[in-house]
């Protein structure tokens, strides 16, 4: 009687979505309270596509800045929360996959 072992990039599937949430939490630091030069602004704002686009939105009055962050910001929580969500659906997929074999 032999046991199925989940691949080791499945068994440890978990560090990918870890790693992007602590980026983007570091990113969101950066956008919400960025330095002169800061080159992770410019990243930040890379990583949160497309919800960055929101941007051209937004108008250029008073307290611009303020929302392009908190928009920033929230773009790269939603895409940790996405990277969360489908490791979640694709590690099940192949736990059913996986017991559904002979």
């Amino acid at each position: 009687m032999s046991s199925h072992r989940l691949p080791p990039l499945y068994r440890h599937a978990w560090w990918l979505p870890g790693a992007c949430s602590a980026l983007a939490v570091t990113l969101a630091a950066a956008a919400l309270h960025p330095s002169e030069q800061s080159v992770l602004l410019a990243v930040a704002i890379l990583c949160a596509l497309p919800w960055s686009l929101a941007l051209l939105l937004l108008d250029l009055s008073h307290g611009f800045a303020d929302r392009a962050a908190l928009v920033v910001s929230l773009g790269l929580f939603a895409n940790a929360i996405l990277i969360w969500v489908f490791t979640a659906f694709l590690r099940a997929r192949l736990l059913r996959r996986l017991l559904n074999e002979p």
